[in-house]
């Protein structure tokens, strides 16, 4: 595919917040090649997404683009949703494809009055309307109770005596204060909503990504004996190590202690908590007050009573934050519960649906639509899409 039609797929990528490093790097390497991508890539991402630059379009070869989408289709048909690693491979393509036929999308009814604008019309697969994936967004609750809408744009925000919070490279930054005392009292909320991400670095430079449907709350500054902040939802920790301060993650169902690690942490208040540990130590107290160690490469589930550990599949816990979903053995309302948050939709069943797995992986970037074409293609399933809800119903 020419490199230009790849731009648009790493252009989805950066709006959506799932450009991963590897993207990153190879994105690098087009610009570095290509100078008039770089000057495309720069106004884009400055500018925003708008359907208004009609040079760009108009220098897409969207007849050619079609034609590789076509020829992708026909490539995928055959291959069902299986657990296999290649999978990866298709849904990169199918990235790109299903990102070209959003952004024709986005050209043609972003600016209409009145609509949602996740909402597009649907360019290949025959549904009432299609739902573009989710992007970077978020709400910061001040310790005055302010509610400011985070956005990419660089800003500085003002805080109780004087504190200012940057916001940089999509992310919010908290910086080390001498006023730790007096900022160890005020709290700030992150709220990520549905179809929505967003990362920060928190006041002792740990590093957090926030998936959708989710609250992280923490101090502007920590105390000297401790680091704690509470999660509800879903996050990924990148712990900055402190021997004399642990890091404590308060969620519904127990804490979660560490020095500095590396943690994927769920914790939506319908569903059985789990952390699982990519490098380093913690330890899980549950509501019971009974406490468990794990070590890198496990993952342990919980409930408030109970703690099951076992051996995790990294890949899987932590797709999320790379822009893609993954499932292995997973159920019809497991993959839809995932794909519900991050579309920001409402699912319906109709009839008895089968209680079968499946696994394979695609990619965050792509429509709705094209999801659940994936999908259906080895479920043996109907999907309805109706402006923002979906009907999940047996072909039978």
């Amino acid at each position: 595919m020419d490199q230009q039609s790849i731009l648009v797929d790493f252009l989805v990528k950066h709006f959506s917040g799932t450009l991963s490093e590897a993207d990153a790097q190879a994105l690098q390497k087009i610009l570095e090649d290509h100078p008039s991508l770089r000057q495309q890539w720069e106004k884009q991402t400055r500018q925003g997404l708008k359907s208004s630059d009609a040079a760009f379009w108009n220098n897409l070869d969207l007849d050619q683009a079609r034609i590789n989408i076509l020829n992708y289709q026909q490539v995928t048909a055959a291959s069902p949703l299986l657990a296999q690693r290649k999978i990866r491979k298709i849904g990169l393509y199918t990235g790109i494809a299903a990102s070209l036929l959003v952004f024709i999308g986005i050209a043609l009814f972003l600016n209409r009055p009145n609509m949602d604008k996740q909402i597009v019309a649907d360019q290949t697969h025959q549904y009432k309307n299609d739902v573009l994936p989710g992007g970077q967004k978020a709400t910061l609750t001040l310790s005055d109770g302010k509610v400011v809408e985070l956005s990419h744009q660089q800003a500085t925000l003002q805080e109780k005596y004087g504190e200012q919070l940057q916001i940089t490279d999509g992310q919010l930054h908290y910086k080390p204060s001498n006023q730790q005392a007096e900022l160890a009292s005020l709290k700030n909320t992150l709220t990520v909503p549905e179809s929505g991400f967003y990362r920060m670095v928190l006041p002792d430079g740990s590093k957090v990504w926030v998936n959708s449907a989710s609250e992280l709350s923490y101090p502007l500054a920590f105390s000297k004996t401790s680091r704690n902040v509470m999660l509800r939802g879903e996050a990924y920790f990148e712990v900055t190590h402190d021997q004399n301060r642990p890091f404590i993650v308060s969620t519904t169902h127990g804490a979660i202690k560490v020095l500095g690690t590396s943690f994927n942490l769920k914790a939506y208040h319908n569903a059985i908590s789990n952390v699982t540990l990519l490098n380093g130590s913690i330890e899980l107290t549950n509501e019971n007050k009974t406490s468990k160690r794990i070590v890198p490469g496990q993952k342990v589930e919980f409930d408030g009573r109970d703690m099951r550990v076992s051996q995790a599949n990294i890949e899987k816990e932590t797709a999320w934050r790379q822009g893609y979903f993954y499932f292995e053995h997973d159920q019809i309302p497991e993959i839809m519960e995932q794909l519900s948050r991050w579309y920001g939709i409402k699912v319906v069943y109709q009839g008895p649906i089968s209680k079968k797995t499946f696994g394979g992986s695609i990619s965050r970037s792509v429509s709705l639509a094209e999801a659940l074409e994936l999908i259906k293609r080895g479920a043996g399933l109907e999907f309805e899409i109706n402006k923002k809800t979906v009907t999940v119903k047996n072909k039978d």
